[in-house]
């Protein structure tokens, strides 16, 4: 297989894994930090709205394909109950973040991406995320997995979400390389390496455990090591 000139990644279940997401801890660090809330709003009450909104908006969301940013998600339910921050969205987005999800760096990412640096190939992320291309930098940058990234793309900065064939068109010029010179590394076939492979790009698939195997990708992995292997034996 031909060596890329670029690397791009997939992040949530292949550099990093969730390890936790406690939306009851985040809701309550923004009340914490309210401006104001209102006589007789509860934990409870805003929790059971964000629960009927997660629920609508990501029928949506898949069905046609179309993000929905944090901020976006957060107004449908604090402007609801009249609660005021008078800190700006980003600094409320982080903190909720920090206080809501826990995530751990998948063994080897970080050492494939010294050997990308260490051979002159670039490397980005592109994800669908609802959250910002910040704070998906600032939870990489907690594993060491920022320092060679060239930049990191979520889908809320972009409208449309993964397979869309335009987020890898972007992708690639943002990243200076042909798309038929990119591979692409995602865990997810559906979105990653279809996605991918309609735009042109070589689909790396970071084989989930215990996922069946699927003629859909141009090379399969199983972990980090045997992705270091293939590029080492690329020509």
């Amino acid at each position: 297989m031909k060596r890329p000139k670029g690397v791009l990644f997939d992040y949530g279940g292949t550099l990093v894994a969730e390890a936790g997401f406690y939306p009851r801890a985040g809701n309550a660090w923004l009340l914490a930090h309210a401006s104001y809330v209102a006589p007789g709003v509860t934990l409870d009450a805003v929790l059971e709205r964000a629960t009927r909104i997660s629920r609508e908006i990501s029928d949506q969301r898949d069905r046609l394909g179309i993000e929905t940013p944090w901020a976006s998600l957060t107004r449908l339910i604090h402007d609801y109950f009249g609660t005021r921050f008078d800190l700006p969205m980003t600094q409320l987005e982080l903190g909720f973040w920090d206080a809501s999800v826990t995530t751990h760096a998948i063994p080897g990412a970080r050492e494939t991406l010294d050997m990308l640096c260490a051979a002159g190939v670039p490397a980005a992320v592109l994800s669908n995320a609802s959250f910002s291309a910040t704070v998906i930098r600032h939870d990489l940058a907690k594993h060491g997995l920022a320092d060679h990234l060239a930049f990191v793309m979520v889908t809320a900065d972009y409208v449309v979400r993964k397979p869309n064939a335009l987020l890898f068109d972007v992708a690639a010029t943002r990243l200076g390389v042909a798309p038929n010179e990119i591979w692409f590394v995602g865990d997810r076939l559906d979105t990653d390496i279809a996605g991918a492979k309609a735009a042109g790009m070589t689909g790396v698939w970071f084989q989930p455990p215990n996922a069946l195997p699927s003629d859909l990708p141009d090379l399969t992995v199983q972990d980090w090591a045997e992705f270091r292997a293939r590029f080492e034996a690329s020509s």
